[in-house]
């Protein structure tokens, strides 16, 4: 399908939501609100599904999930398993036992604002299980990569947003003990790889994340953008202007 086709086929979309008289939920797969909470409030049998919805600021796809409970808007990554999107915490040192691994397949992500909740693993699995200050450790929020042995051990983490239609708009940052850790950039603001450690020490999008072990809580954090080519991605990403 060319750009311009594409292009119409988005555009289409809109107009048909926009403009469509009240239909019953399952004849609407998509729609064009601010939230998947508005969603089901005009289409309270909507399933979990793809949806488009316009906020003040973008024009945006997102996975709808739990759509019969608490909606919540997710993006759904196009690069998933073992090697990409996952953030681990390296055994050695103190920390004993087995590197833990978290892999993301959708991210959690706020439609006014952009921003991922890196703690939410909802559609994450983990593998692996290690000591950390007396605790049991058995996953990791996204976007991180932790260790605590200077010398021998490296956390390792992986941001591939290759195949979507974002980009990263966020710096990281280290923080811990004796905190070391880079970041590998590539191409287009899409592709990250992290190392991080100390004794312990960690790496985390800014402005950090505090002891990152088994997420608990909200922590949006994780900004992104839309990419130049947004509008003619599976799942749309356009700022308004």
């Amino acid at each position: 399908m060319t750009r311009l086709r594409r292009a119409l086929v988005v555009v289409c979309t809109v107009l048909v939501a926009v403009t469509a008289a009240p239909v019953p939920a399952a004849a609407v797969p998509r729609g064009v609100l601010a939230s998947c909470a508005r969603i089901h409030a005009l289409f309270p049998f909507a399933p979990d599904g793809n949806y488009v919805l316009l906020t003040r600021r973008f024009l945006l796809g997102v996975y709808c999930h739990d759509m019969a409970g608490r909606p919540r808007e997710y993006l759904t990554l196009a690069n998933t398993g073992r090697s990409a999107n996952f953030s681990q915490y390296t055994a050695g040192g103190p920390a004993a036992g087995i590197s833990v691994r978290t892999s993301f397949t959708r991210l959690r992500v706020n439609p006014a604002t952009l921003t991922v909740d890196i703690n939410d693993l909802t559609f994450a699995t983990s593998t692996g299980r290690l000591t950390h200050a007396g605790r049991t450790v058995t996953a990791m929020p996204y976007a991180s990569a932790m260790a605590c042995d200077l010398h021998n051990a490296f956390g390792r983490g992986n941001v591939d947003l290759r195949g979507t239609a974002f980009v990263l708009a966020d710096t990281f940052r280290t923080d811990g003990f004796v905190p070391f850790g880079s970041v590998a950039a590539g191409p287009r603001d899409q592709l990250v790889d992290l190392v991080g450690g100390g004794y312990c020490g960690w790496i985390a999008p800014s402005p950090g994340a505090a002891d990152p072990v088994n997420p608990r809580g909200r922590l949006p954090i994780l900004e992104l953008g839309c990419a130049p080519d947004g509008l003619f991605r599976p799942q749309v990403c356009l700022t308004r202007p």
